[in-house]
């Protein structure tokens, strides 16, 4: 169990690192949808490897011509890949003006609005879900806790943004946030349906890498930006890979340890992840001070209310 939980920590360090490296490779190019399209088109790729190596990938691509045949999932489950493409370019361009703890902290915000929608609407496999005073508490909190942990962000201010600008800045990880919820009710409907996470993740990442593309060609022709300017660092191109490593992992681990622990190991990951780099290795956007520190534990807490289960303790 315990070995489960680090694993789950580390898994969503993961997130924290990727947004990063996508932040960095979105500035370093000068073209932060070119290099979204570069980070997801190379998950992509790799998942497209995989799929054809693994046994279970090969079962689960067999079965998806029934499944689309016979209806059993809607065909728009396969536009999640859309908004895990929003995701990316949401990284590549706000995390190298934000910091990486302000725009996971703003992801978790988002994934925790969404998370009530998605229960709400019964948008995931397991229908519509009841909201419990304790799950509105808790959300309340991590709404209140992510606000005091930005504030040194916004009163240091920017260089180049004013503070509508900013407060913008911060919308585009919410918005990740809240449509990643709905990406993956839709993705757990297509692992159900073919029987595997293999399928449900390359059906997403080929929709995404699709949508790149596309985004990335009239972005390109609308700027007439120069030449594209192609970092040495290699690591900076393995965004996508460890986009695949936090989603396995999740998938994997929820199995073993549970539901409810796999998703507080990776959210826990993502935010402490995201303080080790600020403080670790700063950018010019970093902006990390004990009030950073507080809200983001306190946001854990947060966390921690919304996903125990206390109606059914109760009842037990």
């Amino acid at each position: 169990m315990l070995t489960g939980v680090v694993l789950s920590i580390l898994a969503g360090s993961c997130l924290a690192v990727q947004s990063r490296f996508n932040g960095t490779l979105g500035r370093t190019m000068g073209d932060p949808y070119l290099a979204a399209l570069v980070s997801f088109g190379i998950g992509c790729a790799v998942l497209l490897v995989g799929s054809v190596l693994l046994p279970a990938g090969r079962r689960g691509a067999a079965r998806l011509p029934g499944v689309l045949r016979t209806r059993r999932i809607r065909w728009w489950y396969f536009l999640a890949g859309v908004f895990g493409a929003y995701l990316v370019i949401a990284q590549t361009l706000t995390t190298a003006l934000l910091g990486v703890s302000v725009f996971i902290l703003g992801l978790v915000v988002g994934q925790s609005l969404g998370g009530m929608l998605v229960d709400r609407w019964g948008i995931g496999p397991g229908g519509m879900q009841p909201l419990s005073r304790y799950r509105v508490l808790g959300t309340v909190l991590i709404l209140a806790a992510v606000a005091v942990a930005m504030v040194p962000r916004f009163s240091a201010g920017s260089l180049h943004m004013s503070t509508p600008a900013l407060v913008g800045a911060v919308a585009l990880p919410v918005l990740a946030g809240v449509l990643n919820t709905v990406q993956t009710a839709w993705n757990a409907h297509i692992a159900a349906a073919t029987g595997t996470p293999i399928t449900s993740t390359l059906t997403n990442f080929a929709a995404g890498t699709v949508a790149l593309v596309i985004v990335a060609g009239v972005a390109r022709w609308l700027t007439r930006p120069g030449p594209v300017q192609w970092p040495h660092d290699w690591w900076l191109y393995t965004g996508g890979i460890l986009g695949i490593v936090f989603v396995a992992a999740g998938a994997v681990l929820a199995r073993h340890v549970g539901v409810l622990q796999t998703s507080l190991g990776l959210v826990t990951g993502m935010l402490l992840g995201a303080l080790v780099l600020d403080v670790a290795v700063p950018t010019a956007a970093t902006v990390v001070t004990p009030v950073t520190v507080a809200g983001t534990l306190a946001t854990l807490v947060g966390l921690v209310v919304v996903t125990l289960p206390w109606g059914s303790r109760r009842r037990s």
